[in-house]
Order: C-alpha cells, then sequence, then structure tokens
C-alpha cells in the first residue's frame, strides 16, 4: 500500500509540473521586446567588425577610391541575401510539413543512392524526380479522392493537368534511365596522319595464347564462410596476417559488421588467391594481379581470369588476389562519416604478405609450387585502388619499416621488376605524407578516356614520379585509349562505373565492346610481362608506339607515353624557374616570336600532374617572325650518331594563343587563355636540328605523325550533368630518328648536334606544351 501511495505521489507531482509548464516556458522564451535588442545587438556588432576590417583602407595614402565599391556594396548584398533566405522560409513554412518532410528525406536518400553521379546531375535528377512525383500524384489524389464531390471547372482542369504533366515526366524519366546515351562525335586519329609507314613489330602478338597447358587452383584460410573455393574446397591452404595497425578504420562499428559477415577481424586477415600456372618444372616468373573498390558482396578477384590464363600459357604463374574484404560495403555507412577509406598501405603491404607466402611454399619440399617459382622475376599489376597499392607495394619492398609506424618491420626485398596499373588512384594514401615514388623498377599504366569512376588520369602522375638511378635497363610506359571505360578491364565490374542507378546516367552508347577492351588489356600487359620477366626487350618498341603492333589492337585513338634508362635528357623543365636554362649542363632554351612561353606545373582535372613542362603559344598571323622554339647544346655539341632518336612528349593545350602585349591587357595582366572551339584540328609543326658547322636539316612533324587534339569524352548522358571537363591534358610521345634528318641534309654532323628547335610554320595558330626533350 505503501509503495502504491509513493508511485501515486509521484503521478501527482508529475502532473503538476506539466500543468505549470506553460507558465515557465512563457518566461523562458524572449519577448518581443528581447528578440528586437538580440536583433540589434547582431546588427551593432557586424558593424563593428565591418567598419574594423576597412578602417584601415581609409588610412592609406593615395588609396583608390574606386576599389572601395565592392567593400561598400557588400553590406547590401548581405541584406539581400538575408531576405532571400527569409522568404525561402516562409515559403517553406506555407507548405505542409509532412510534404516537407517527406521531400526532405528523399533528397537526402538521393545523395546515398546517386553518390557515384557528379553534384548537378544529382540536384538536378532529384528535383526532377520530387517534380514529377509531387504533381502526378497531387492531381491523382485530387481526381481519385476528392471527398464524396466531382472535382468541376477550373480545378477539375488543374488536378486532370498536373496528373497528366506529372505522368509525362516520370515516363520521360524512366525513359531516359532506359537510353543507352547518344552517339559521340567521330574525332580525328592524329596516328593514322603519318606519310611515313611504320612497320609492324615483327614479334608473336603477346594477346595469344602460349605454347604451355594452363593448370588452376585457388589458395586461402580454407574456413572462408563466403566462396567454397577458399573454404572447403581450398586447393592449398594459407596463413593470415595481422593488418590492425594499416587497417586503421577496422574499428567500431564498421569493425563488428565485417567480421560479422567475413568471420574474420582486421589480426587476422586472410592470404587468398586464384592460381593460374603452366605445366611444368619452371621455375616460372611470379605475376600478381589485384583488383580495386568495388562492392565488397559482389566479389572482384574472379574478373581477371582472362588475363590469368593468358599469362600463365605463356610461362608464367598468375595469381588474382582476394581484396575483397577491404572493400567498401553498405555496413560502412554505421560510422556516420566519410566511410570506408584510407586502406591503400593495406592493399599494398597485402600484396607483399603474398608474396612471403610464396616464397614459404617455394622452399618447401613437398609443395606443388616448390622450385617452380621465381621470386627475383615479379610482376605487380593492379586495377583502380588495386593500382595505387601496386605502386605502394613497390615503394615498401625496399624499406626495413612501415613508413608511418616502424611498430610494423618490414623484410621483404622481392625481385619485383614490373608494376602495372590499370585506371589507378593515386594520393588517396601517401607514404609518411609523401606521393609515392616508385625508383629503379619498369612501370607502366592504363586508364580510358571514358572512365566514369577514375575521371581523371592519375596513373600519369605516378609516371612523373618514377625515377631510374641504378643504372640498370628499366622503361616507363602511359597508354592512353580513347572510349575506354573503367569496369570493363574487369569482367566481374561490368559496362558501368558508377554502381546501381547511377550507371544509367552514363553515357554508355560510345564505349569500346567489352572484347575489345579486354583485347588492349591482353596485349599490353602481356607485353609488359614479357618485356620485364622474359627478357623480351623486343617488346618495348610497342609501348614506344602502338602503331608497332597496329594488328593485334581495336581501332581506336591511344595516346603513349615512355621514357627509358637509355634516354639522356636534354630539357624536362625541372631544373629552376629560368626559362632559357635546360636540364643538360650548359644547355639554353630560346624562344622566338612567340605569343606564348611560360614554365609552370601541368594540372589533371583532379590536381596536379607532378611536373613542370613549357607552354608555346603562337599565332602567326600576329608574330613579326616566324615563330620558333630552340634548344641550344654548348660547344663542341652532342655526339648522338644516326642510330639515335630525337624524343619528346607533347600536347595540345586546347587553348587559343595569347594576344600580344598591349593589344588586350588589364592592369597590366594579360588576359586567360581562351578555350580553342570543339572543332580543334591536330596540329603540325617542323622540327629541325643544326650541327657545330651551321647546317641544318628540318622535317615536318606530320611526317611522322600530327599532334592529337585532346580527347574530349562526355562521360555522363548530358554535359551538363558532369561536375568535371570533357578533356586533360595528356602527353603523347614522338620519336624522330636523327637518320632522317642526316638523309635530308647529308652534310649534317651528327656527332656535334648544337642545336634542337621547333618551328610553328604548319599551322596559323595554336599552344602546344612540351616536356622531357631527349635523345634516345
Amino acid at each position: 500500500m505503501a509503495l502504491w501511495d509513493g508511485s501515486r505521489g509521484l503521478r501527482s507531482r508529475a502532473r503538476g509540473l506539466w500543468s505549470r509548464w506553460p507558465t515557465l516556458r512563457s518566461q523562458l522564451v524572449p519577448g518581443p521586446r528581447a528578440w528586437a535588442g538580440a536583433r540589434r545587438g547582431v546588427l551593432l556588432v557586424a558593424i563593428g567588425l565591418f567598419v574594423a576590417s576597412v578602417w584601415p583602407l581609409f588610412v592609406v595614402p593615395s588609396f583608390n577610391w574606386t576599389a572601395l565599391l565592392p567593400v561598400l556594396l557588400l553590406p547590401l548584398v548581405s541584406a539581400l541575401a538575408g531576405g532571400l533566405l527569409v522568404l525561402l522560409s516562409r515559403l517553406l513554412s506555407a507548405l505542409p510539413r509532412s510534404f516537407v518532410w517527406t521531400v526532405a528525406s528523399v533528397l537526402t536518400a538521393f545523395t546515398f543512392l546517386l553518390g557515384g553521379v557528379g553534384k548537378k546531375g544529382l540536384w538536378t535528377s532529384a528535383l526532377y524526380a520530387v517534380a514529377a512525383g509531387a504533381l502526378a500524384g497531387a492531381g491523382l489524389a485530387s481526381l481519385l479522392s476528392s471527398g464524396g464531390q466531382r472535382l468541376r471547372g477550373l480545378r477539375r482542369a488543374v488536378a486532370v493537368s498536373g496528373a497528366a504533366l506529372g505522368t509525362a515526366l516520370l515516363a520521360l524519366g524512366v525513359g531516359w534511365l532506359a537510353w543507352s546515351g547518344p552517339a559521340e562525335r567521330a574525332i580525328p586519329d592524329a596516328a593514322r596522319s603519318s606519310t611515313t609507314s611504320v612497320p609492324a613489330l615483327g614479334l608473336p602478338d603477346p594477346g595469344r595464347p602460349g605454347p604451355h597447358a594452363v593448370r588452376e587452383l585457388t589458395y586461402g584460410s580454407g574456413t572462408d564462410r563466403r566462396r567454397p573455393e577458399f573454404g572447403s574446397k581450398v586447393g592449398l591452404r594459407s596463413r593470415s596476417v595481422d593488418g590492425s595497425l594499416l587497417v586503421e578504420r577496422w574499428k567500431g562499428a564498421i569493425g563488428w559488421a565485417r567480421e560479422a559477415y567475413w568471420g574474420f577481424d582486421s589480426k587476422h586477415l586472410p592470404l587468398q588467391g586464384r592460381v593460374w600456372y603452366p605445366e611444368g618444372d619452371g621455375p616460372f616468373p611470379l605475376v600478381l594481379m589485384v583488383h580495386g573498390n568495388h562492392l565488397a558482396e559482389d566479389f572482384s578477384d574472379p574478373g581477371y581470369a582472362y588475363l590469368g590464363r593468358l599469362l600463365a600459357s605463356r610461362g608464367v604463374v598468375a595469381v588474382s588476389v582476394d581484396e575483397n574484404f577491404l572493400n567498401s560495403t553498405p555496413s560502412d555507412l554505421l560510422a556516420f562519416d566519410d566511410g570506408w577509406k584510407d586502406e591503400n598501405d593495406a592493399r599494398g603491404w597485402l600484396l607483399l604478405e603474398h608474396l612471403r607466402q610464396w616464397r614459404d611454399w617455394s622452399r618447401t619440399p613437398g609443395n606443388p609450387f616448390a622450385g617452380r617459382v621465381d621470386l627475383d622475376r615479379v610482376a605487380l599489376v593492379g586495377h583502380s585502388r588495386g593500382g595505387e597499392a601496386v605502386a605502394v607495394a613497390g615503394v615498401f619492398n625496399r624499406l626495413p619499416f612501415y613508413p608511418d609506424d616502424a611498430r610494423v618491420a618490414f623484410d621483404y626485398r622481392f625481385g619485383i621488376r614490373g608494376v602495372a596499373a590499370i585506371a589507378p588512384v593515386d594520393g588517396q594514401y601517401k607514404p609518411a605524407g609523401a606521393p609515392t615514388r616508385l625508383t629503379n623498377v619498369s612501370y607502366f599504366v592504363l586508364h580510358g578516356s571514358h572512365d566514369g569512376d577514375m575521371q581523371s588520369f592519375h596513373g600519369q602522375r605516378v609516371f612523373e614520379r618514377v625515377r631510374f638511378t641504378d643504372g640498370a635497363s628499366h622503361f616507363k610506359a602511359g597508354l592512353y585509349v580513347h572510349r575506354a571505360n573503367h569496369g570493363q578491364f574487369n569482367t566481374s565490374w561490368g559496362r558501368g562505373d558508377s554502381g546501381g542507378l547511377g550507371d544509367r546516367f552514363l553515357d554508355l552508347r560510345p564505349l569500346l565492346p567489352k572484347e575489345d577492351q579486354e583485347r588492349v588489356a591482353r596485349v599490353f600487359l602481356s607485353a609488359f610481362v614479357e618485356a620485364t620477366l622474359h627478357d623480351q626487350s623486343g617488346y618495348r618498341a610497342l609501348f614506344r608506339d602502338h602503331r608497332r603492333g597496329a594488328a593485334w589492337l581495336p581501332n581506336v585513338v591511344y595516346l603513349q607515353q615512355y621514357e627509358d634508362t637509355a634516354s639522356r635528357v636534354l630539357a624536362d623543365y625541372e631544373e629552376d624557374i629560368d626559362l632559357t636554362t635546360a636540364t643538360w649542363p650548359g644547355a639554353r632554351l630560346r624562344g622566338e616570336n612567340l605569343s606564348d612561353w611560360k614554365e609552370r606545373e601541368a594540372s589533371l582535372k583532379w590536381g596536379s600532374l607532378d611536373t613542370r613542362a613549357v607552354w608555346l603559344g603562337w599565332d602567326r598571323a600576329k608574330a613579326k617572325g616566324m615563330p620558333s622554339y630552340s634548344l641550344l647544346l654548348p660547344e663542341p655539341g652532342l655526339d648522338v650518331g644516326p642510330d639515335r632518336v630525337l624524343a619528346f612528349h607533347l600536347a595540345d593545350a586546347k587553348q587559343e594563343p595569347s594576344a600580344p602585349l598591349g593589344e588586350e591587357r588589364v592592369a597590366n595582366k594579360a588576359p586567360e587563355p581562351k578555350k580553342k572551339p570543339e572543332t580543334s584540328k591536330p596540329i603540325d609543326l617542323s622540327v629541325e636540328v643544326g650541327d657545330a658547322n651551321a647546317h641544318t636539316a628540318r622535317l615536318a612533324l606530320g611526317r611522322f605523325r600530327l599532334l592529337q587534339p585532346q580527347i574530349e569524352a562526355q562521360v555522363a548522358k548530358a554535359a551538363w550533368f558532369s561536375d568535371e571537363s570533357p578533356s586533360e591534358l595528356v602527353f603523347d610521345a614522338f620519336e624522330v630518328p636523327l637518320a632522317a634528318f642526316r638523309d635530308a641534309t647529308p652534310g649534317l654532323d651528327l656527332s656535334r648536334l648544337r642545336t634542337v628547335r621547333l618551328v610553328f610554320d604548319r599551322t596559323d595558330k595554336g599552344v602546344v606544351v612540351l616536356d622531357d626533350l631527349a635523345i634516345r
């Protein structure tokens, strides 16, 4: 009874407090006078800050008072912006709260469902869907639920119109999503402009199967709960490794969800892979291939079987490494922040742990791979985030410790001879905060112009940072393929690059057929393995000029970059900021009658290209003489020989040349370059060399091929859906045989080369970007 009385007393006191709440609330909420005072207080503080900010301008002698006009307009602009916010809030308050709540919830959901679409496409499609759904829903509801009374007159017309318009918009939207996209406008192929025939390579097609019979197996933990091939049906058992210090986000809600799905934590990461290997005793070189980020539950490692079987038939043990447990999954949203990232160091480290496992197997008697794997001949191939991972592994391979935490000791030193990346990211992980820099290892990067995921050619940045210092024979190469996308290099990923509904916003119609895109990967990745692991150096010519293997490749536009340890660099524009100095000791640079001559950092859609280059612009109609750009070598000249080539990287800047000084100036500053019209044509120019005796020889660049205009790719179905520029700066590699100059001028002394000159005499105007001028 006492307990009951106490409970009744509590309820009575609670009711008393609730009854007094309106009075208490009226005392806590500010009244009209307080709100007016608050408004004046905020305004006075703002005025004080404004006056304090502009007061120093009034005490500057000879101040330009016209420059103060924008500052004085700031209060007016601010007041207008505030008024618009108030008007928007009034409009929203006039709408039913349930409707506003629904719309806000739908817009929030769209940001997750269409995360792979640009901001313009996201908000345009979201507002379109809301407007269409609202019109159709309101009209149909009014017509079908009129409270027992039929709508008449204007109200009925409005309801019918709304329902019809909303339904039509929804149908149009569904049809647009089902549409594959517009056909792409044809572009010129400058490589086909050559007036000099390019001989075929004279080697077997590296994209065709080799002489070896191929066998397959899998290795893994033997306890994988999702895939029998790594579980009960595994061919070879492997150990697990502790990656907890490298996978820092595998914790909390994210870690709990991952452990619940995979059955292991970050301290017990499995080493699992699919193996294709040639019959025979070996020892055979080893290639590890690794996927990038994709839906974790949609396993990515089977997607490189087409490459694994090919490489194995050509005498290589090929492994597609399973790192699906490091991929993104919807459960990452449990973290309520920016989700799953910063794991590319772990991806690279895991590859080295796989190599450690292979080293143990190769040394274990009775193991099927004992003595059959050559760990001094290793190549790594990575796709997307895996493309950054292989570069990270190449750096980690030579370090004694993990650069971000010395508690993780490294002891690898495997014979990694080649690193190849397919559409890689770059900079998601930076060792000790610095860019990943590969040294003394051959590098190849492959990227597509229509990549809807990695829309910027980040692998070109890695290419620029690769350095050769040990005197051994290495090379680095890049290939940019028109109409190739991101996903079709992995047969599991499909044709779209955004995932889910986002794929329907991409222009899929211009993409290369799946078979053609795989053929590009087969030819070049196999040729890379042949050149780096089988010492078939003849295949390097394919990376210098794709036309040497034209019969093996789809007929599309390719841009290439190339450099090797045989290159004697004359000018790479990294030495200083003096426009007249070059890389070669004592060499000088000179520009004549140019409208643009500037050295600066080159840029991509996403960040810097990590290299400096020179911009050269000309307009022959406005120039006082023939525009040219020269490299002047010191006495007695350079002994090059007729078997060498003059090599350089060149790109169309996609700009109009600057106006002559004085023709168009604002505040002593030249105007920003204007974009070229959409119908850019390949650029031609002349290349001239001279010797110490003043003998010169001049050849048209177009004799070998013209300069390709920037490749414009409309990744989205509608250009205004994309937040990115349709093109970016991609260099193309040119080689002009010095023997061709001697043939043009027989008296030319190539043992005393003194000048190299670009003469802009064949295209009326333009701007080009030049880098890596060298003798090879």
